[in-house]
């Protein structure tokens, strides 16, 4: 027997993906280069060269049986003491080698981090627009998926809507910062208020509630503006990402 939940969904379609066959299908009618495509989020520059050479210093240099072999179940040991050193550099928290766990892309670190800290029953609470892909996440855990509506004055927080439906059922805030598809990141002031009433509502419920942050566009900002780091704000943060968007490797699918 097949179970019934996974082949519902994979008769299913994304969006996104029906979007990005659109777009293949539209430019072989009138050439790809004359289609703004929007769906996936494919690299539109190379990836940098020094990636490139890297890549083929390790193949040329190293033990190809080292190399092919399977890593740690954490991941790759070496990679997370330099991922660790490299957040503690920049955002000031005291990350060791332990903090971090290697994934394939920013996805799978999502569910991951949704399967870790929810039980069926439980609630997770997401804000419009958000990532299609949540929904099936969060289904598959056994949890139930709320969304605030958008706020779309300016696209942070509605906290008036987001508190109507705190209850103790709710184990996780799931945030996506800039954000796909609006573009938009969640600003100091909205981090702060935010970590204030999720740490107020662990008080009251008395137990934990976590924040997943997914952000891999974490990199990309304009005009030398600043991201602010959602774990700079509230402890019981689980921070998720990809190097797909910053590096333009998304196949290699590094999270």
């Amino acid at each position: 027997m097949i179970n019934k939940y996974y082949k519902s969904m994979l008769q299913g379609k994304s969006i996104i993906r029906e979007l990005s066959e659109y777009a293949t299908a539209r430019g072989q009618e009138i050439g790809y280069e004359n289609v703004f495509d929007y769906s996936l989020g494919n690299p539109s520059v190379p990836c940098p060269v020094t990636y490139t050479k890297t890549v083929i210093d390790l193949y040329q240099k190293e033990d190809p049986v080292a190399i092919h072999g399977y890593s740690p179940s954490l991941g790759n040991t070496q990679v997370r003491r330099q991922v660790a050193e490299s957040l503690s550099r920049r955002f000031h928290i005291p990350y060791e080698t332990k903090h971090i766990f290697m994934t394939a892309g920013a996805q799978s670190a999502v569910a991951h981090s949704l399967r870790a800290v929810t039980e069926p029953g439980d609630e997770v609470i997401v804000f419009a627009p958000f990532f299609p892909e949540y929904g099936p996440y969060i289904k598959a855990t056994g949890a139930s998926m709320r969304v605030v509506p958008a706020n779309t004055e300016n696209f942070q927080v509605d906290f008036e809507a987001f508190q109507e439906m705190m209850n103790p059922r709710v184990q996780a805030v799931l945030i996506n910062s800039p954000n796909n598809p609006s573009g938009v990141a969640l600003s100091k002031e909205t981090l702060e208020k935010l970590a204030d009433y999720l740490r107020q509502k662990q008080e009251e419920y008395g137990h934990d509630i976590f924040l997943i942050s997914d952000e891999p566009y974490r990199e990309i900002v304009f005009d030398h503006g600043e991201i602010p780091y959602p774990s700079q704000f509230y402890d019981n943060t689980l921070s998720c990402y990809s190097f797909s968007k910053s590096l333009s490797v998304p196949g290699e699918r590094i999270g």
